[in-house]
């Protein structure tokens, strides 16, 4: 096959054809890349979604954990100041007339 451009050597034409192959190898090896890329793009989002859900939910449940303690100290309810304390939770109750009210943190 000598199948020559009007004006190439036979070196310059065969330079060619592996600069065009090396190039067309390249860009399927950037395609490749860039596909993998966004799968670990997207992995990543979905655990930033995962840790901020659990802020979230962290949050939530000073929320709740404050309102129960609040609950049992109003009500001097045994059972629920225990179950917290099972739980790690333990409060103290501030004598009437000592809470700070009124006083911003």
């Amino acid at each position: 096959m000598t199948t020559r451009i009007r004006g190439l050597t036979g070196l310059q034409y065969w330079l060619l054809i592996a600069g065009s192959s090396l190039t067309l190898l390249l860009v399927l090896l950037n395609i490749l890349m860039s596909l993998g890329n966004r799968d670990i793009q997207e992995q990543v989002v979905m655990r930033q979604q995962g840790i901020n859900q659990g802020v979230q939910l962290s949050r939530l449940n000073t929320q709740v954990i404050r309102a129960l303690a609040t609950l049992s100290a109003r009500t001097n309810d045994a059972q629920l100041k225990e179950l917290l304390q099972t739980h790690g939770v333990t409060f103290t109750v501030n004598p009437a007339g000592t809470g700070n009210r009124g006083q911003s943190q």
